[in-house]
């Protein structure tokens, strides 16, 4: 069967999620991908052993943002304004691919673009989602009206999925839709052998600092004195090569890690409260430190099910490296071991998609 799978590019949340439901498909089906994406084609290749096709698309707007905690929203609209309603000239291009390629399946993470091609060309289509942008949208009508527009037009879209998933931790309950737990992708390598390539002794505690898929600048150096016993670990933009300056380990964005193997590699991860980093430390009940967005209206769903389900403790970004920073990662409450093993939304994902489409 060949499916087509438009993947949102708002951070790299969404792509990994939908690697990892590619994943479990792949092992238990003969089936092949086209993926429509601006996610860059290396991160598809770091998270998929098998072979794809990437074709690379504009497939939504999502929240412009400036940095990885703030969001333009005039940009946001003016960006709409261009794309929506989409352009039938646009459309006619990517379902001439569709066509071509043979695509009888369209899966969406949380794209509505390739919910209305599905709908023009008369396929069945699945929406992925722990949150639609219409519902994001909602948050900011009373300071821009203009949203209305937009949260009306893709909410009408994401209707006319043939199957509505959503997965936990989820913002929002949508009648019909079926819950599942959160998906994510499983570590390849073992803890011991990821160190080692990274240059970290066995004694050594490892603290991996991730912004969940958004470039940032150098954030400081730790203090070598202060924090000799561990090593950081924080993939940037703007680097070309893997960086040592003092105990911190800069990684460039494109770095060759798998993410969940560093994930498992860590003895705490840091990070924003973005999909993938929450699912990917849950799943191996890894301790979180979480910086939460405040401006971001799934920044509060997520950050009560961090708080609810996970080892973690709150920081903010201009904590880190200091005095604060040092307490929370000495906590001896933070290195406690959790002993549950989650189960994978990704399997069950697999599962129905395999029922409802590909069963001979």
């Amino acid at each position: 069967m060949n499916i087509g799978y438009f993947i949102s590019s708002h951070g790299f949340g969404h792509a990994a999620r939908a690697c990892a439901v590619m994943d479990k498909l792949s092992v238990e089906q003969e089936v092949k991908f086209t993926i429509f994406s601006n996610t860059p084609k290396w991160f598809f290749d770091n998270s998929l052993t098998f072979p794809f096709e990437n074709i690379s698309s504009s497939t939504d707007v999502g929240l412009v943002q400036t940095n990885p905690f703030n969001e333009d929203l005039e940009l946001t609209l003016s960006e709409l304004k261009k794309f929506l309603p989409y352009p039938k000239k646009s459309l006619g291009i990517l379902e001439q691919i569709i066509i071509q390629k043979n695509i009888s399946l369209i899966i969406c993470d949380i794209s509505p673009l390739g919910l209305k091609i599905a709908e023009r060309l008369n396929i069945p289509s699945i929406l992925i989602e722990n949150f639609t942008w219409d519902w994001i949208y909602e948050s900011y009508v009373d300071q821009y009206p203009e949203f209305g527009f937009y949260i009306s037009y893709l909410h009408k879209i994401n209707n006319s999925a043939t199957i509505h998933i959503t997965c936990e931790p989820y913002c929002k309950k949508i009648e019909n839709s079926i819950i599942i737990p959160p998906i994510f992708r499983e570590p390849r390598s073992k803890k011991a052998e990821v160190k080692e390539q990274l240059g970290i002794e066995e004694n050594e505690k490892m603290i991996l600092i991730s912004m969940g898929g958004i470039p940032i600048e150098k954030i400081g150096r730790s203090n070598k004195d202060q924090f000799s016993d561990y090593k950081f670990v924080i993939p940037i933009g703007n680097l070309e090569t893997r960086t040592l300056l003092n105990n911190v380990i800069y990684l460039p964005h494109n770095h060759k890690f798998f993410h969940p193997d560093l994930v498992n590699a860590s003895d705490v991860v840091v990070g924003k409260v973005g999909y993938s980093t929450i699912a990917e430390t849950y799943s191996l009940q890894k301790p979180f430190l979480f910086l939460g967005r405040k401006k971001f209206r799934e920044s509060k769903v997520l950050e009560k099910y961090v708080r609810q389900n996970m080892i973690s403790e709150s920081i903010e970004f201009e904590d880190l490296f200091t005095n604060r920073f040092y307490d929370l990662i000495q906590k001896n409450s933070l290195f406690r071991e959790m002993k549950m093993q989650p189960d994978n939304g990704a399997t069950l994902v697999a599962k129905l998609i395999i029922n409802s489409f590909l069963q001979k």
